[in-house]
């Protein structure tokens, strides 16, 4: 792939709409990267709010027009940014990190990054993917959000946010160079799910114990609640719980 291309902004609505808005002025490029200090409406999946503190934190959006000839599953490049987020935060902290399904990466079994990919589609196939990515990097308060932390609160020390979003680029070039190898892509996310010993879920308002088993080339997973046999469920059916 080629070089990817940063361009910074003090502040924006977010920047996955950053990326669409230099889309429909034509003033983007494919693997360019909008990086801002501030995001005053960023959002996470399903629409939930990401609050991230001025100039504290990685909130950035990568712009990608896969090749002509992709046809893995959509899921894929889930898989892939997902597994550069991970390695990403794994590099600046030696706390135990895991992805938790469907888009969130834990480090010491609190929330520290968040991710939210949006593709379009045209002729019933990917035009191209807009990677929103938020990593908590020396941010100490979240407004009691409970669950959060962030690399200065693993490690006591402030971190260049430019050092991370490097690291970050420096993974995506390395997994999105394997973006058709489902297989390699699959094994090594299900390798890294949080829970698959045991977790928490919440399902139809009420609370289950049980452990993770795979998420599929879909995006589904398969869970095991209680003592009941594997079920596949959509990430609208169930949610993930500490």
């Amino acid at each position: 792939m080629s070089t990817y291309n940063i361009i910074k902004v003090n502040a924006t609505k977010s920047t996955n709409d950053k990326v669409k808005m230099l889309i429909k002025s034509k003033k983007i490029n494919n693997l360019d990267i909008i990086s801002a200090k501030y995001q005053y409406k960023g959002r996470g999946q399903q629409n939930n709010r990401w609050f991230s503190s001025y100039g504290n934190n990685l909130l950035c959006s990568l712009y990608l027009k896969l090749p002509n000839d992709f046809n893995s599953p959509l899921f894929t490049i889930n898989f892939a940014a997902t597994l550069s987020v991970l390695d990403t935060i794994r590099f600046f902290n030696d706390k135990k990190s895991f992805i938790k399904w469907p888009n969130d990466i834990l480090a010491d079994n609190n929330k520290i990054s968040g991710i939210l990919i949006e593709n379009t589609f045209k002729n019933n196939f990917i035009n191209y993917s807009i990677i929103g990515v938020g990593i908590n990097v020396n941010q100490t308060n979240f407004r009691k959000i409970r669950n959060s932390t962030s690399l200065k609160n693993l490690c006591n020390k402030n971190f260049d946010v430019d050092n991370v979003l490097n690291e970050l680029l420096k993974n995506y070039q390395s997994y999105f160079k394997r973006i058709k190898d489902i297989t390699y892509l699959s094994e090594k996310f299900n390798q890294n799910l949080y829970g698959k010993n045991n977790c928490k879920f919440l399902y139809n308002e009420k609370v289950f114990d049980g452990k993770v088993d795979k998420v599929l080339n879909n995006g589904n997973l398969v869970a095991c609640l209680e003592t009941n046999e594997p079920k596949e469920f959509k990430s609208s059916e169930i949610k993930i719980i500490f």
